[in-house]
């Protein structure tokens, strides 16, 4: 998958075709910029003031306090993005817009555009990662406190959609009653297997700066009467025994090869008999594959973020084999191409 400059019409198609320095000239900056729009109409409430009807730009601005030439402007550019659709001098919401980018949406990521603002700070360290080698880690990316409950808020804004998909994949044991999510932070993902296999309960495990709204976020999602959250910091602290699954969504990324390797084998100690290990990860594409922008974008994007990176998905195979778990298997997951589900059972 890939972005660029499709033109509209064949005079387009022409100057594209006739001036090589139009592509160097625009992504610099105009992907930029249509993105911060997108993002600023959620933040200054632009999208949630057209709601269901057509407004001119005047009218929104007058209600949001806002400059109507710059607001015109800004309108425009989410015309082009395809975000609201422009009937003469009226603006409407598209159905992209209405199912994701209002409080109510069907698949709401409102929290995942405001947490943006965060990641474009984070982008900013790109070239010292380039020149050290080195990423920022999680702590250090998210910073400030107030930061970590947008984070999660976005994280469970992205999770909604895929967790019961991910659920039904996840193998688990006959009789199971007692499971653990490591770093799973609101649990939704544990929460979901859990409804699918009862009477088993989720205990997420989660760093001390983020437990605390961990539960809250829990709560607000009505799944806390199978989850349940311990502070812990599981490359340090003990995991606990008598886990009947072992859940690690998106958080193998942030710990190097031999991490991920020692967590792996703690974890088959965690286990009962016959228990099952689910990762459930980004995936960095094969060196020998054709490059593509979501997988090759979150595998850099990941490496800024984090003190390890992205792994193939051999490395992910590799590390639940080599721990001891038997019938390692990868789970087909077209609904996230650029993730990998992967699976092992204690012998």
């Amino acid at each position: 998958m890939r972005y660029k400059f499709v033109p509209d019409n064949p005079e387009e198609e022409k100057a594209l075709e006739s001036n090589p320095s139009a592509l160097p000239l625009f992504d610099p900056f105009l992907p930029p910029l249509q993105a911060r729009s997108i993002m600023a109409g959620v933040r200054l409430g632009i999208f949630k003031a057209i709601g269901y009807g057509a407004h001119t730009a005047e009218q929104l601005a007058q209600t949001l306090s806002l400059d109507p030439e710059a607001l015109e402007l800004l309108l425009r550019v989410l015309s082009c993005a395809g975000y609201v659709a422009r009937h003469g001098d009226q603006y409407q919401l598209t159905e992209l817009t209405r199912n994701t980018l209002l409080p109510e949406s069907r698949f709401q990521l409102t929290e995942w555009m405001e947490y943006n603002y965060i990641q474009w700070k984070i982008i900013e360290r790109l070239e010292e990662v380039l020149k050290t080698g080195k990423g920022i880690g999680v702590r250090e990316s998210i910073g400030e406190p107030e930061n970590w409950e947008i984070h999660q808020q976005a994280m469970l804004e992205t999770a909604r959609p895929a967790a019961p998909l991910v659920a039904s994949l996840v193998p688990i044991k006959d009789g199971a009653k007692k499971m653990l999510d490591i770093g799973g932070s609101h649990g939704l993902y544990g929460a979901m297997i859990c409804r699918k296999h009862p009477p088993m309960r989720s205990e997420v495990l989660e760093l001390p700066e983020a437990v605390e709204y961990a539960r809250k976020l829990a709560q607000g999602e009505g799944i806390d009467d199978v989850v349940s959250h311990r502070a812990c910091d599981v490359m340090r602290d003990d995991l606990g025994k008598g886990y009947d699954a072992v859940f690690l969504g998106s958080i193998n990324h942030h710990f190097t090869p031999d991490q991920n390797m020692e967590l792996l084998q703690r974890i088959k100690k965690a286990l009962t008999k016959n228990g099952t290990v689910a990762i459930w990860e980004f995936k960095r594409p094969d060196p020998d594959s054709e490059p593509d922008l979501v997988g090759d974008g979150l595998a850099l994007f990941f490496r800024i973020t984090s003190a390890a990176q992205c792994y193939t998905s051999a490395d992910y195979i590799g590390w639940i084999k080599s721990a001891g778990f038997i019938e390692v298997k990868v789970h087909p997951t077209p609904f996230s191409p650029s993730q990998i589900l992967v699976s092992g059972r204690v012998p």
